[in-house]
């Protein structure tokens, strides 16, 4: 039974799931020391990608999503949300953008075991979290800029992004 960020992450890619990593953990995947209690992705909306995704989510810790079907996943803003060991925040839509429409702003986190973990570089959380009223957003948004300005660190993500593509 997968009770875990990491176990989730891996389930995903396994099962070839089209996501992005959104929201605090993205944050923390792009150098910025940061708790979350839950788990944000961005999704593929295709028939087969959320095919692959409910059957994924079935498999997962209690299965909780079994109840989920293909209509629940409308292309609109908010999240469909599953409780399991953790919260699950599940977007087709965020701030007007779709899967596709990041893909340019995705960086890879490699997994102690290899697996490549697409997840929304710094710049691309600053789009989607600038304007939000959250406080944790209001301090994400300052902290990636302040990473950014920084620039050695950024340049390596990008540079993990670059190699992964090359190949």
């Amino acid at each position: 039974m997968a009770n875990t960020f990491e176990e989730l992450l891996e389930l995903l890619l396994k099962n070839k799931v089209k996501f992005i990593v959104v929201g605090g953990l993205a944050v923390a995947m792009n150098g910025i020391v940061r708790t979350t209690d839950d788990l944000d992705i961005l999704v593929d909306d295709s028939l087969e990608n959320i095919t692959l995704l409910l059957q994924t989510l079935k498999a997962f810790g209690e299965g909780h999503a079994a109840e989920l079907s293909l209509h629940d996943f409308n292309d609109e803003e908010g999240a469909v949300r599953i409780i399991e060991a953790f919260p699950l925040d599940i977007f087709v839509r965020m701030q007007g953008l779709k899967y596709h429409d990041m893909l340019s702003m995705i960086s890879e986190y490699i997994m102690p075991y290899g697996l490549a973990v697409p997840f929304l570089h710094a710049k691309g959380l600053i789009q989607l979290k600038t304007g939000s009223m959250g406080e944790k957003d209001q301090f994400d948004v300052i902290s990636l800029k302040e990473l950014l300005s920084k620039g050695p660190f950024n340049r390596e993500v990008q540079h993990v992004k670059k190699n992964r593509e090359a190949t």
